[in-house]
């Protein structure tokens, strides 16, 4: 990281202040409007055909709650127009995060990579998908996805919506059983009234992945202890803490790791991975574009609550917080093996005592998500 004064990364502000959009506070599958990302994946209208009549069997459901207030640094996320964010989607999307009967073989659920004590990550470097098949890159946090403005470490998709379709029909072995899964939750009568409820119809593919990224456009973590120290409250953190975040700053950390997310939301190279033989490296960004430039970027992870998501980087290569800052400090990885290493990649000498403020300062960005337990399911 190159010593930059001073940087505090006012252009990652214009990616999300201010481009929230008002949400319907009660009933599901009415019409609404947003900023829009866009619908990445092959959705319809949240309304049923005319000729659809709801059943006149299906149980009462308790009252959704009321969608969670965004974090104190930000507004609500942008809305996808296709998919406008209401309570009933999102208690539906909550419930379907965690059952395994989404699975193609009915073995895993979404849960099963993002758990919420990891901080929605997985803890392990990599994961198993259903039938066995190993990922090649490290499951990443599910929180605060609705201000990412592309998905996945590559950047490869464009919405929420593309993203829980893709990890769906890949991850969890449910490419061309979409509909028989959605016939085995129409088979459950609570399942039923809530995806009448929240889309007056039955369950199918469309209504499945909009539930699902529902629930995770409305998954964030606020009021970190750094946030309610900015706020005003001096003893929120530590001294250390503090002292740590003048480091983050005169590090040049703050360049590629602007707040409020602590992302740019750009791709870099920091040569992560480049120790292996070339026909081994998986290629980033490229992978998307086809740009040689782009050969071993990726996305900038955000840091809140990047204590509990160990271990580090897209391929989980790097076990603990403390080594992922002396990689970083060391001014990437693999030096001298990577012909496009960042250009705001540069080595800073740190003594150990500074190098704990630096992770005091990480450690206070953690925050508490809108979700923290599993519910039950039916």
């Amino acid at each position: 990281m190159r010593r930059i004064a001073g940087v505090w990364g006012l252009a990652a502000l214009a990616l999300t202040l201010g481009v929230g959009c008002k949400r319907k506070q009660g009933g599901g599958g009415g019409s609404g409007t947003g900023s829009g990302t866009g619908a990445g994946s092959a959705t319809t209208a949240d309304a049923a055909p005319a000729a659809a009549l709801k059943p006149t069997d299906l149980p009462e459901l308790p009252a959704a709650a009321a969608l969670p207030a965004p974090p104190v640094f930000l507004n609500a996320p942008p809305e996808n127009a296709d998919n406008p964010t209401t309570p009933e989607k999102v208690a539906l999307g909550y419930l379907l995060f965690f059952d395994k009967r989404l699975a193609g073989d009915g073995s895993m659920p979404c849960e099963g990579c993002h758990h919420p004590d990891k901080g929605w990550s997985s803890g392990a470097a990599l994961d198993a998908k259903v039938g066995g098949a190993m990922n090649k890159r490290n499951a990443p946090t599910m929180l605060n996805l609705g201000y990412h403005t592309a998905l996945y470490w590559d950047g490869r998709k464009p919405t929420i919506e593309a993203t829980v379709e893709a990890a769906w029909q890949g991850q969890l072995g449910a490419k061309d059983k979409e509909a028989e899964i959605a016939a085995a939750l129409n088979a459950v009568p609570v399942y039923r009234a809530h995806f009448w409820r929240a889309f007056g119809q039955d369950a199918d593919q469309a209504t499945i992945v909009k539930a699902l990224a529902a629930f995770l456009r409305v998954l964030t973590a606020g009021d970190a202890p750094w946030d309610r120290y900015e706020k005003g409250d001096k003893a929120a953190v530590s001294e250390d803490a503090v002292k740590g975040f003048e480091l983050f700053r005169s590090a040049g950390c703050a360049a590629c790791h602007t707040p409020p997310l602590y992302s740019d939301m750009m791709f870099h190279q920091v040569g992560i991975g480049w120790d292996r033989p070339e026909d081994r490296r998986d290629h980033g960004r490229k992978d998307k574009t086809e740009a040689r430039a782009d050969d071993g970027k990726w996305k900038t992870p955000p840091l809140r609550n990047v204590a509990l998501t160990a271990p580090y980087f897209h391929d989980g290569s790097v076990a603990t917080l403390d080594a992922a800052i002396d990689v970083m400090l060391a001014g990437g990885a693999n030096l001298g093996k990577v012909d496009n290493l960042d250009e705001k990649m540069e080595e800073v000498a740190l003594k150990p005592a500074e190098k704990q403020q630096l992770r005091a300062f990480l450690e206070a960005l953690t925050g508490t998500p809108t979700f923290t337990t599993a519910p039950t399911l039916p």
